[in-house]
């Protein structure tokens, strides 16, 4: 009977006053005209919010909540709020709480002594905010205090008389500080500058504007302004549109700050000068058609390649500025493109290398069905190049794959595929070249036999699967014109049909392959993966590398291990050996630990590259030495944490110049040298990081000389308003 008034009285209370506030507990309630008055373990949801509190009146005529005791809300973001009492009215567009503290779902806090709301602003008063939870126990990493706080959600928070401390100690006052609101997506206004020195640049600061034109566009103004190498001039321009974006970021100085007092420049600084500007534009479009098709474009463009290094545009990396136009189609497997690409020659110090081609235009088609219970895919490449010298030329390769597995009783699996390959080139030129306009077709048939067998030891499992292939391919006399000889075998084909560097080549011949893997597992956990193999031309062999390990009629033996020491730690290691010149041709082996307190990894690495050019016409006149390169070096990371908060970490780069070799009596540099080190401490907990970083960059060319950088980043977790 009792449980039954109680849920009379709740639908009716429901009822009466709609569904801006709904009863849920309380252990006695009493109704007058105009008032619900309620105590005893309150609990009600108004307008989306849960408040408990010890005792509640709520006048309905004024749509007025007065709370008492204990004040608990929880709101639709599940931020939990502390209260001694609580006036609120219609919604909290308006009222006033007394001594407020909040737990935000980030598990920020924020504490005042009181709160109004008028207009949908929120006053508060005696303020206390702070990211930090774990710290409670002990001292606050960092916390702002304010005299006021005034926050309209719609637009902007403002701190009167803020201050703000470090483990509770003052560091900065300000007498007026504002940022924008949390619950603002758009905004113009400063954004947080960047503060870096190098011994290249000398101290420099990046200060950051976003003027948010509309909802769809906005502009960055971000000049470097440096003590040693002037004012650089950058912008960022985005826009959104329906279906698509489009976006342009770029640069430009003038080149006064690397003229050389000494009267002693190098011819790459002589050319640099000669610009008089030095600049840099990337650029990004892209627009959806429809569901199939989309359209766009990238321009990268830079005024030298030195100019991207010395301010870090690219960070520490290499890139190649490539700028094309594209049309893509998505349909199921299927893929279809038609692009136009321009590289940029930004090569100062070597001869001006004409054999680096437009693309007019390449069109691409890959499609994929099932047929007779395997897979056919039916891949299409047309390219046409156009060279600076009057030398143009159009290849045509079609490539119609069919494959399948089959299983054999006794756990036999043979691999069948084959491979009909149409293959044109039609060169034009203004002086003949050992190039020939052809048209062939290379037929190709690949047999894989494997045979997983399972070994039980008292240790350990293992899979031993032995592995042996046949390639059968007609018009071997047929070498493709741009990689001949640039086909490597490594440990991720030498049991594939094509060893050709691109997809757009075919590699063919009559060989077999052979070779094993090797699996160990315990208790279901990996102990090691390992795989060797080779192969052996049937018939005479077209010349290629020593670098490449095909040189020879059977090839060299590659080989790749991985043994996995722990569940933290891992051993890595490939490597290419000749067995007719006794050598290796390629070692790379490293480890890898990772731990909660101490982390590191190894690589090194030695052996030799194909200098890859596949649109060379004089590739007659390099030596053998030339047409590859040397490369060795070590590469290492750690890092060790000296508390659960504090890390230290280092790391260096060692190597050899890998530059290629652009001309015939300049060789590539073989030494070793350090190319990059740095040490660092961080310092990360629930609300800060605290990053300080020296690296030493050891570049070289150009205006490039080696610098030290110094690294100073603190972040502090937004304030959560």
């Amino acid at each position: 009977m009792k449980n039954t008034l109680y849920l009379c009285a709740m639908l009716m209370f429901i009822c009466v006053y709609g569904e801006d506030i709904t009863f849920i507990n309380s252990n006695d309630t009493r109704y007058t005209k105009d008032n619900v008055s309620c105590s005893g373990d309150v609990i009600i949801v108004y307008y989306g919010r849960i408040i408990s509190a010890d005792k509640i009146l709520y006048d309905r005529k004024e749509e007025i909540i007065h709370a008492d005791g204990n004040v608990i809300i929880k709101d639709e973001k599940q931020n939990t709020y502390f209260l001694d009492s609580l006036y609120v009215k219609k919604n909290f567009s308006s009222g006033e709480g007394k001594n407020v503290k909040i737990i935000m779902t980030d598990k920020s806090r924020l504490a005042a002594m009181k709160c109004s709301i008028k207009d949908e602003k929120y006053k508060l008063e005696q303020a206390i905010y702070t990211p930090c939870y774990e710290c409670t126990s002990g001292e606050l990493t960092w916390q702002m205090k304010a005299f006021e706080v005034v926050f309209d959600p719609k637009e902007y928070v403002e701190y009167r008389d803020a201050q703000f401390e470090v483990l509770n100690a003052p560091i900065v006052y300000m007498p007026y500080f504002a940022h924008v609101s949390s619950k603002v997506k758009r905004k113009s206004g400063f954004l947080v500058p960047k503060l870096s020195t190098s011994s290249r640049n000398g101290f420099s600061i990046l200060p950051q504007y976003l003027w948010a034109i509309s909802d769809s566009q906005e502009l960055i103004l971000k000049p470097i302004i440096t003590s040693k190498a002037g004012l650089v001039g950058w912008t960022y321009y985005g826009l959104r549109f329906p279906n698509g974006e489009f976006n342009v970021d770029a640069s430009i100085t003038d080149t006064q700050s690397i003229k050389d007092k000494k009267n002693d420049c190098t011819d790459a600084i002589k050319k640099i000068q000669g610009y008089g500007y030095r600049g840099h534009i990337f650029s990004k479009m892209r627009y959806e058609i429809n569901d199939v098709w989309r359209c766009g474009f990238d321009i990268n463009l830079a005024s030298d390649k030195y100019y991207l290094k010395r301010f870090s545009f690219l960070g520490n990396a290499d890139r190649a500025l490539e700028s094309s136009i594209n049309l893509e189609g998505f349909e199921g497997r299927n893929y279809s493109a038609v692009r136009t690409i321009m590289f940029q020659n930004t090569n100062l110090d070597g001869i001006n290398l004409d054999c680096i081609p437009r693309v007019l235009p390449m069109m691409e088609r890959n499609y994929s069905t099932y047929l007779l219970s395997g897979t056919l895919n039916w891949d299409t490449y047309f390219i046409n190049l156009d060279f600076s010298d009057q030398r143009s030329s159009q290849k045509l390769v079609s490539n119609v794959f069919w494959s399948k597995e089959v299983l054999f009783p006794g756990g036999h699996l043979i691999d069948l595929n084959g491979t009909l390959s149409f293959v044109g080139l039609k060169v034009s030129e203004k002086t003949r070249s050992e190039y020939d306009s052809l048209f062939c077709v290379i037929p190709q048939l690949n047999f894989m036999w494997k045979w997983p067998l399972l070994l039980s030891f008292e240790s350990m499992d293992t899979i031993f699967t032995p592995i042996l292939g046949i390639i059968m391919a007609g018009n071997k006399k047929y070498a493709d014109v741009f990689e001949g000889q640039f086909c490597e075998i490594t440990d991720m084909n030498f049991f594939h049909g094509n060893r050709s560097i691109s997809s757009y080549n075919v590699d063919s011949g009559n060989r077999v392959y052979y070779g094993l893997k090797l699996a160990g597992y315990r208790n279901g956990e990996n102990l090691y993966r390992f795989t060797v193999g080779r192969s052996t031309e049937l018939i005479s062999i077209i010349d290629k590398l020593e670098a490449s390990g095909l040189k020879h009629k059977s090839s060299n033996v590659v080989a790749a291990l991985d043994v996995f020491l722990s569940s933290r730690c891992t051993l890595v290691a490939n490597a290419s050996y000749s067995t007719q010149s006794k050598h290796w041709t390629r070692i790379e082996t490293g480890i890898n630990f990772l731990d909660n307190e101490f982390c590191f990894n190894v690589m090194v690495f030695r052996g030799r590259q194909c200098f890859y050019n596949p649109f060379s016409i004089v590739a007659v006149n390099f030596s053998e030495a030339q047409k590859t390169q040397k490369y060795k070096g070590i590469a290492m990371n750690i890092g060790f944490h000296v508390t659960k908060a504090v890390k230290l970490k280092g790391g260096l780069v060692m190597g050899n110049d890998q530059e290629a070799p652009v001309t015939i009596n300049v060789p590539s540099d073989n030494r070793l040298r350090l190319i990059r080190h740095n040490i660092g401490i961080e310092y990360n907990d629930e609300c800060t990081t605290v990053d300080f970083a020296v690296e030493r960059r050891n570049y070289k060319g150009g205006d490039l000389k080696p610098e030290t950088v110094f690294q100073f980043v603190v972040h502090l977790k937004n304030l959560g308003i």
